[in-house]
This record gives C-alpha cells, structure tokens and sequence, in this order.
C-alpha cells in the first residue's frame, strides 16, 4: 500500500512540474511523456497487440480466443463500444466532436510540418501535395465507386469538363467556365509566388 501511495505522489509531482512520467525530462509534447518515451511505449504496445493477435488471442483482454478476421473478442468489443456510448452521453457530442476536430486540425498541422502525407501519416507526402500517391489513389477510387463519375482522363476523352460534366471549351481539357477560374486563379498572388519558388529550385525555367 505504501508503495502504491508513494508512485501516485511521484506521478502527481512530474505531472505539476510537466515532465515525462517515464524519463522525467521536460515535456515536448501534449500528453504525459515526451515524444521519445511515446514513440518507445506505441512501439512497444504495438508488439505486444501484434503477438497476440498473431496467436489468435485478444490483444485486450488476453484471454479469449480470436475468430477469423476479429480484432478483438465480442466481449471486448462490447465493452469497448458500451465505454463510447457512456462517455459520448457523459460530454456531450458537442464536446466530443470539439476534442476530436481539435486533435485533427493540430495532427493536420504536424504532418504537413513534418513533410508527410495528412491521410495515412506513414509515407512522404508527394511534391506539389499534401498527401502521398496511395492516398489519393484510394480517394480517386472511392468517389468513383460512390458517385461513379469516370477518371478525369476519361471524361477528357469523353469531351467533358476535367471538373464538371460541361463540354470542353476547344484546344483545352476545361470548360469555359473552369477555364475562367483558372486564369484567374493563375494571376493571383499565390499562383506567383509558387512559380517564382519554382523558378529558384530549377524546377520551372
């Protein structure tokens, strides 16, 4: 018991003096450890669910058996989404829907400084991007599976609009409308400001 009480004040104590928990170095970071610590504790839990999961055994309980594609046992399962219920009813949506566009927009904001793709967070992020290859890939196949609009190729060699379902104005890929758009968009500020970056990095003469 004592033992237990002299962890908790130890944890209270770094915690009033913001430092990590694990290293007890100044914290980097939101949260309770610093980046390093968090990276070594994900890739340690990430092992750890791995084994498990490759042994056919749930990663949270650790104790019943998984069936063919499961993640996690029923059991878990229901508790995990009855715990999302309470706590949603507990704060509010409002509230909830606040915490997560909060950590999107910071977790946006830290892979575009970092130079990664703002979907996946794995790969680089392609030139000209925000997001890699796969990523947009993926979104291309998803909204032609869902709207079942054609590839923006294929409506060019079907005579539509890149960007609508307009005819194309001649000796271009665009109708008149988007074609108006972009040459004013080409006049803007930013449009010559990425030109004129281009122009330093050798990549536009």
């Amino acid at each position: 018991m004592a033992t237990s009480i002299y962890q908790q004040r130890f944890i209270e104590r770094r915690k009033e003096q913001g430092l990590c928990l694990k290293c007890g170095k100044p914290l980097d970071r939101d949260g309770t450890y610093c980046t390093e610590c968090r990276k070594i504790i994900n890739e340690e839990q990430q092992k750890t669910r791995h084994w498990y999961k490759s042994n056919k055994i749930c990663p949270i309980c650790r104790a019943n058996n998984l069936f063919g594609n499961e993640n996690y046992c029923p059991e878990c399962s229901a508790e995990m989404y009855a715990d999302n219920i309470r706590s949603g009813k507990r704060l509010g949506k409002e509230h909830c829907n606040f915490i997560h566009a909060e950590w999107s927009r910071k977790t946006h904001a830290k892979r575009i400084e970092l130079g990664i793709c703002t979907r996946c967070g794995k790969r680089k992020a392609d030139y000209g991007f925000k997001t890699c290859g796969i990523c947009r890939n993926k979104d291309k196949e998803y909204k032609q599976a869902k709207y079942g609009k054609p590839d923006r190729k294929e409506r060019y060699k079907q005579g539509l609009c890149y960007f609508c379902d307009n005819p194309i104005k001649p000796g271009y890929k665009t109708c008149e409308k988007h074609y108006q758009m972009n040459l004013e968009k080409s006049r803007s500020k930013k449009a010559k400001d990425a030109r004129q970056e281009m122009k330093l990095n050798g990549i536009l003469y």
